[in-house]
């Protein structure tokens, strides 16, 4: 039996060690704490926004989560939701949604084009 080796230096792994974190939301990358998140984190997880999905799906593959796309997630039981710790703005694409299993895009999900991965002050 092979052991997978944890993987380093990945653009998940990056924002880990600056003291963030990234979750999904109804198929939507979420990084927080907000209060720390530059421009430049914000332009990172914008490049990078295929890798940390799939690396966050395939944690939650390993970890067994239920939920792996956060569409359970009831807002009560993640307390950095509540606190209003997340940083809301990068959706995956259509093609990666579809990858990933995600549900149609409905109301709740629609973000434009032009708010995706932008940092308001």
């Amino acid at each position: 039996m092979a052991i997978t080796p944890i993987p380093t230096n990945t653009p998940l792994t990056q924002l880990r060690q600056q003291g963030l974190d990234a979750v999904f939301s109804r198929c939507r990358v979420c990084v927080f704490p907000r209060k720390n998140i530059t421009s430049s984190i914000a332009a990172f997880v914008t490049t990078n926004l295929e890798e940390i999905a799939n690396e966050l799906n395939q944690e939650a593959y390993y970890t067994k989560n239920n939920d792996a796309l956060g569409y359970l997630d009831s807002q009560s039981r993640n307390l950095k939701l509540n606190q209003g710790y997340l940083m809301w703005g990068w959706s995956v694409g259509h093609a990666t949604r579809i990858a990933l299993g995600g549900q149609a895009v409905d109301f709740r999900d629609y973000l434009p084009d032009a708010d995706n991965g932008v940092l308001y002050q």
